[in-house]
C-alpha cells in the first residue's frame, strides 16, 4: 500500500461540532480495513480548497471531502484548480447540514456506508459545472448546481442560523424571505446557439443534480454525467406571497417541470445571465458565489471528474 493513499480532509465543526470525533472514526475503519487515512482538518472558509490543492501536490490520489455541500464545494475547487484533476478520485463522507450531491449522486448517509462505497467501488466520471462573473473572474466550480435569486436569497439565509440544520434551517429561512418579499431581476439569457431573451424574473437554476435546499426537487430530470444542465426559471415574477408558496410546494416535489405556464426547462451547455442592475444573489453549490452580481457565464465540462459515487437519485 502507498504511504500516502487517501487524504480526508474534514470540517471539525460539521454535524453540530461533531467533525473531529468523526475523523478519529472514520480513520479508524479506514485502518481496520487495510487503508491508510491522513486527515486534514479545516479552519475556515476557503481551508479546504488550499488543503485539496495541497493534496495533489503532495501526490495523494483519493482525496475525500468529509462535511456539507460547503466542504465537497471546496474541495473540488481544490482539486480542479490544481490542473492535475485527471490524475485524482475525490470521495464524499456526507456529515453536514444539507449533503444534496452526496443525495444526488447516492452515497450513503452512514460513515460505514459511505466508507465502504470509498473501498468498494470504483471511480466514474461525472461533470463539473463551471460560474465566471466579476467576483470570480476565473470561475468557480460546482458538482451540484448554480443558482440566482429566490433561491440562494434562502440559502444564504439558512447558512446564518448556526443552530439549525438540514431541512428545517430552509424553512425558517424560506419563511423570513416570504416576510421580506423579493423584488425580480431584469435578465438578459442567452443559451448554447446564442439564441438570446429577455425575462423579468425572482428564480433561475442551473443544475447538474436534482437536489437543492435538502429537499426541493429543482432538477428532477439531472444527471450527474450526462454532459448537460438542467436549466429552470419563473416565466415571471412571483407577485404574492401566494404564488411563492405554491411555487415552493411545486419544488418539492419536483413537479413544476410539468407546470409550464409559470416555469420554463431546459437543457444547455452553456449559458450567459446579464442583469442590468449589480444587486444578482448567485450561489454554487450552496457557497456564496455574489451578492450583486450583473454578469454570469455559466460552462458545463463533461467527465471532468472522477467520483467515486453510487447508484445516481
Amino acid at each position: 500500500m502507498l504511504e500516502k493513499d487517501i487524504l480526508l480532509i474534514i470540517n471539525p465543526n460539521a454535524s453540530k461540532g461533531r467533525g473531529r470525533k468523526s475523523a478519529k472514526l472514520i480513520q479508524s475503519i479506514f485502518k481496520e480495513r487495510g487503508r491508510q487515512c491522513t486527515v486534514a482538518y479545516t479552519k475556515g472558509s476557503g481551508h479546504a480548497a488550499i488543503l485539496a490543492r495541497k493534496g495533489v501536490q503532495y501526490e495523494y490520489k483519493v482525496i475525500i471531502a468529509a462535511g456539507g455541500d460547503g466542504t465537497v464545494n471546496e474541495v473540488l475547487n481544490g482539486i480542479m484548480s490544481s490542473g492535475k484533476a485527471s490524475g485524482i478520485t475525490m470521495g464524499i463522507i456526507p456529515i453536514g447540514r444539507g449533503n444534496d450531491f452526496a443525495w444526488c449522486a447516492g452515497i450513503p448517509r452512514t460513515l460505514d456506508g459511505a466508507i465502504d462505497l470509498i473501498i468498494k467501488g470504483s471511480a466514474r466520471s461525472v461533470d463539473v459545472g463551471i460560474c465566471r462573473g466579476t467576483d470570480h473572474p476565473d470561475g468557480m466550480y460546482f458538482l451540484n448546481g448554480t443558482g440566482f435569486g429566490f433561491e440562494p436569497m434562502v440559502n444564504f439565509r439558512a447558512m446564518e442560523y448556526s443552530k439549525l440544520n438540514g431541512m428545517l434551517s430552509y424553512m425558517v429561512a424560506f419563511f423570513y424571505i416570504l416576510r421580506h418579499f423579493p423584488k425580480p431581476y431584469h435578465l438578459r439569457i442567452s443559451i448554447d446557439d446564442g439564441s438570446e431573451f429577455e425575462l423579468d424574473t425572482q428564480q433561475l437554476s442551473v443544475l447538474n443534480g436534482k437536489r437543492m435546499g435538502a429537499s426541493f426537487i429543482l432538477g428532477p430530470s439531472a444527471k450527474i454525467n450526462d454532459g448537460v444542465f438542467d436549466v429552470f426559471y419563473a416565466n415571471r415574477p412571483f407577485n404574492t406571497r401566494t404564488d411563492l408558496i405554491i411555487a415552493v410546494l411545486e419544488f418539492f416535489r419536483g413537479s413544476h417541470i410539468k407546470d409550464r405556464e409559470r416555469f420554463s426547462y431546459m437543457n444547455a451547455k452553456r449559458i450567459r445571465i446579464a442583469s442590468e442592475e449589480p444587486l444578482v444573489f448567485a450561489h454554487s453549490d450552496g457557497e456564496v458565489f455574489t451578492k450583486k452580481g450583473t454578469d454570469f457565464f455559466v460552462e458545463i465540462l463533461p467527465g471532468a471528474l472522477k467520483l467515486i459515487y453510487g447508484k445516481e437519485k
